[in-house]
């Protein structure tokens, strides 16, 4: 969830929106004053790194054809290789933990 401060309110409050976006995934709009248009936003590191990983994909011409090659394929009925087929061994199940 995302709400829009005026930096005068942000530069007084700093330590304590970081926090709540550290924490929390906030998302604070920067706004220059009041009725301002928004000039900046605070997200979670974490979050950052994934809008920013995403945009590289979605830039990536070859690999964005790609993906759209595969979901026609799959959308088609296509079927996958299994992990044998890949990697030439099976995976053993997953062993049950008892309760």
């Amino acid at each position: 969830m995302s709400r829009t401060l005026p930096i005068s309110e942000v530069k007084a409050r700093l330590p304590e929106l970081v926090t709540g976006v550290e924490e929390r995934e906030e998302e604070i709009v920067v706004a220059k004053n009041k009725k301002g248009k928004p000039a900046a936003v605070l997200v979670n590191y974490a979050e950052y790194e994934r809008l920013k990983e995403t945009i590289e994909v979605l830039c990536d011409v070859d690999l964005m054809r790609q993906i759209r090659r595969s979901r026609r394929f799959y959308a088609a009925g296509g079927k996958g290789l299994s992990v044998a087929d890949v990697f030439g061994e099976t995976i053993p199940p997953a062993k049950r933990r008892a309760r």
